[in-house]
């Protein structure tokens, strides 16, 4: 009973913690589910009902992410400070390092910035239908912050990292924790930054080349942030810099992009 209250009790409450996040994407099925509409062979559902269907997807890698990381995580010796409290435990966290949390996304998220405005200016014609990443409406970004910075890590990091690292970890017996560790942030980045592979439909066949480098690279990128953060430190570190990425992005792009335009001049 003492072990079903430890799993069951984390899993509600970090699945509605997620859940929150997929709620967030509530307007942008809708839109997607009106683009399905318009198509010549379009189901008869109702667009609200195709937009709930949209959902499904997303609640089912949430709750499984969520399942695996509350059975996995301190198994993969690996942390989250709302797992700990949840099950009553101790979980105190060093005050300077989320300052430093904080600095290294600025780092690697005005990186991406720079990165993607080059890609744009080498490639201007494969971004004609791609927004800059500061072009984003309110919804979007309750969406980078909500969807991103919880459920994506819930997912992603919570879920498949500690599923990647256990395994590695029963197969060798513990053995090359450290190789193992690096091994399962790279393949759950990897995960990740492809489940941003979704921009490139729609574009013609001469530019997914770009977009898909472009998307699997920076994703990537930040995805590797984002996994150091949960092995190193702890997940609630993970969520922190995905959220804060998505508000360099709105705030930081428009200066490189004036500063861009500057020189270019």
């Amino acid at each position: 009973m003492t072990t079903r209250r430890s799993f069951l009790k984390p899993f509600l409450a970090m699945s509605s913690l997620g859940f929150v996040g997929i709620l967030s994407l509530i307007p942008v099925t809708q839109r997607a589910a009106e683009l399905v509409r318009g198509l010549p062979e379009a189901s008869d559902l109702p667009t609200s009902v195709l937009a709930a269907l949209l959902l499904v997807q997303p609640t089912i890698l949430l709750l499984a992410g969520v399942a695996l990381g509350v059975a996995l995580t301190e198994k993969a010796g690996l942390s989250s400070f709302i797992l700990r409290r949840l099950r009553g435990e101790p979980a105190q966290a060093s005050r300077g390092a989320w300052g430093s949390t904080l600095l290294l996304t600025l780092v690697l998220a005005s990186a991406t910035i720079a990165a993607d405005l080059v890609f744009r200016s080498l490639f201007p014609a494969a971004f004609v239908s791609i927004t800059r990443l500061d072009d984003v409406t309110l919804s979007e970004r309750m969406l980078g912050l909500l969807y991103g910075g919880i459920t994506e890590e819930l997912m992603f990091r919570f879920g498949l990292l500690s599923l990647l690292l256990w395994a590695g970890l029963r197969l060798t017996a513990g053995r090359f924790r450290p190789f193992l560790v690096w091994i399962s942030i790279g393949v759950s980045a990897l995960a990740f930054a492809a489940g941003h592979l979704g921009v490139v439909a729609g574009t013609s066949p001469a530019d997914q080349g770009v977009l898909i480098a472009r998307t699997l690279s920076l994703n990537g990128l930040l995805g590797l942030l984002f996994g150091w953060l949960y092995a190193r430190r702890s997940l609630e570190h993970a969520m922190l810099a995905h959220a804060f990425v998505h508000v360099i992005f709105w705030t930081v792009t428009p200066l490189f992009a004036r500063l861009g335009h500057n020189l270019a001049q």
